[in-house]
């Protein structure tokens, strides 16, 4: 007869520290949560920016969105508002070059004031912010790198 596999260990039926776990027992819309909070997403305008944007709204936080474009996308934003009015949220929106150092903190300052007005402090950043640039790697220029690495 060939020897058996046998385990060391068993799994108990009921895990006694589970049953402690608030998580164990909470909604799962709880577990994941944003209310209460603004969430900041750069690269916001369009795309997987915007998104993340209904992401974020879908589980209850404010949304301030950054983007080079002069506006949204504006079917993408008007589905976004539409989602923000129906939840009793914000999602605002602003031109915005990450890569500015002083207008980007002067910006986020100002979004967390505002934020905190609402009761519904900065609690977050999501970095969608890119650059598509289509050239073959060999020939890309290194500031086009630089730019790159200081957008993310």
């Amino acid at each position: 007869m060939a020897p058996s596999i046998s385990l060391d260990h068993t799994t108990p039926a009921v895990v006694p520290e589970s049953n402690q776990t608030p998580a164990a027992f909470a909604p799962a819309n709880d577990l994941f949560s944003l209310a209460g909070r603004t969430v900041v997403i750069t690269g916001g305008g369009r795309g997987l920016g915007m998104t993340l944007t209904t992401a974020v709204l879908e589980a209850g936080g404010d949304v301030a969105c950054l983007d080079l474009l002069p506006e949204p996308s504006p079917e993408e934003w008007v589905a976004v508002q539409k989602l923000a009015k129906s939840r009793g949220l914000q999602a605002t929106y602003t031109k915005c070059d990450i890569t500015d150092e002083t207008a980007t903190k002067e910006l986020l300052e100002k979004i967390s004031a505002d934020a905190l007005q609402r009761k519904m402090p900065m609690r977050g950043l999501i970095t969608c912010a890119g650059i598509q640039q289509m050239v073959p790697a060999l020939d890309y220029p290194v500031e086009g790198y630089r730019k790159m690495l200081d957008v993310k």
